[in-house]
């Protein structure tokens, strides 16, 4: 059986955005709403922008009330590191 390597916290960002939006249609479909987007509600931009933009994550973790670590790689870092992956 071969295994996907798991993707950790400080990896997140480097998530394929067509897994996210499968991932976020399955969930649509478990929960049976007749869409995940319309007209002020967004849960494929809402996933997508918390796996993807470290900045938007955090303000969202701030918001929500999430305790995280403050040792993240900023928005540079994070475009060296999706660079990298698509250089791949």
């Amino acid at each position: 059986m071969n295994s996907k390597p798991l993707v950790h916290n400080n990896e997140f960002h480097l998530v394929n955005k067509n897994e996210i939006h499968k991932a976020v249609e399955e969930l649509i479909e478990k929960l049976s709403l007749a869409a995940g987007s319309t007209d002020g509600f967004n849960l494929y931009k809402v996933v997508e922008s918390y796996f993807v933009d470290l900045n938007k994550r955090h303000k969202i973790n701030r918001l929500l009330h999430i305790d995280e670590s403050y040792d993240y790689y900023g928005e540079k870092e994070q475009g060296r590191e999706l660079k990298d992956k698509d250089a791949r």
